[in-house]
């Protein structure tokens, strides 16, 4: 977890939502009172940035700093609120920390600093619709987002695992993109040149499994995905709203006592987020193997599919598994179920 200027944990806050930050610096004038805490921060517009407190405080502008720089034109404060004006617009889906002092009427003060993202007003609706997760040399592990409004992708995040547990993300950059449209994230380069983010031409990369009908990001250093047990998620930045999730498994609640059949705490616990978010949708009081999509029989080149006639329940019912060679990057699902001989 990255440390920034106050040598705390880096407070993850997103666009329209928000978690309580640690105070970095306390200095309480008086001992019996406790210093403000900052408990959220709001990007609702390129123009404005809204952080709230635990109490009514005052604030200097010379006193806050938002990086990368864009300089403040104004701040006023309104009880348990600051407003902050950045002197120029903040860029959609760019990555911004704030940090500031404030203090209370007893003259308490807090030191404080959060990371937002900037306000994107034209954010698509995207679903994860394919993926590999058993890859191999020349058909590494890949997932497959498909555009059913467009928009401008900027800030948009795919996270093997969740936004609060997770092996590898990927954060698409500025990007508009159409409905109907492809993106291509690619969990593990081969580190070859040819392994380029394309954001001008749907067919500049030609790494393996690359698509020039599609739009193909890379995620650097990736180490794939979790082979036979883990989740897809797909939020509105990395500290976002949950836009889609998968869920897989070639476990069963019986497969051992431990962690209800999942296998590990940690594959237990990211089922367990995405069911009581709402994200994934199960048949019982609390998720079970039995509520993923069975993986067992996917390989580098037989893809878990969306079935064309999904209607996105956010649950197993939606994919399938394809024939081996079947899979589809880039161009439409094959609706074509492998059956075990």
């Amino acid at each position: 977890m990255t440390v920034h200027f106050f040598n705390v944990p880096l407070v993850c806050l997103a666009l329209l939502s928000a978690c309580t930050p640690l105070p970095a610096e306390k200095k309480p004038a008086q001992g019996t009172a406790s210093p403000p805490v900052a408990t959220e921060v709001s990007n609702s517009s390129p123009n404005l940035i809204t952080l709230k407190f635990d109490k009514e405080i005052s604030a200097n502008p010379s006193d806050f700093m938002i990086v990368p720089e864009v300089g403040i034109s104004a701040l006023e404060c309104h009880g348990q609120t600051v407003e902050v004006y950045p002197a120029e617009p903040l860029k959609a889906g760019e990555e911004y920390f704030i940090k500031g002092t404030v203090q209370d009427s007893k003259r308490n003060s807090t030191s404080f600093g959060m990371t937002f993202f900037g306000y994107n007003p034209d954010l698509p609706l995207l679903v994860i619709n394919e993926f590999t997760t058993n890859g191999s040399g020349k058909h590494p592990d890949t997932v497959e987002l498909f555009v059913k409004k467009g928009g401008n992708a900027a800030g948009i995040t795919l996270f093997g695992g969740t936004k609060t547990t997770f092996q590898d993300k990927l954060i698409l950059p500025s990007l508009p993109v159409k409905a109907g449209d492809y993106v291509l994230i690619h969990l593990k380069p081969q580190g070859i040149e040819t392994e380029v983010d394309e954001t001008e031409r749907q067919d500049a990369a030609k790494g393996y499994d690359s698509c020039d009908t599609a739009w193909d990001f890379w995620v650097k250093g990736g180490s794939g995905l979790s082979g036979n047990n883990g989740a897809l998620t797909l939020y509105t930045n990395p500290y976002g709203d949950l836009m889609d999730a998968a869920v897989y498994t070639n476990r069963t609640s019986e497969s051992d006592e431990n962690y209800r059949g999942f296998g590990s705490a940690k594959f237990m616990l990211q089922a367990d987020e995405l069911a009581e978010a709402g994200g994934w949708v199960i048949e019982g009081d609390e998720i079970a193997p039995e509520d993923c999509i069975p993986s067992s029989d996917s390989t580098a080149t037989r893809s878990i599919c969306r079935s064309s006639t999904s209607a996105d329940t956010d649950s197993k019912g939606d994919w399938h598994t394809v024939p081996t060679s079947k899979f589809s990057f880039g161009k439409e699902n094959s609706d074509e179920i492998y059956i075990k001989k």
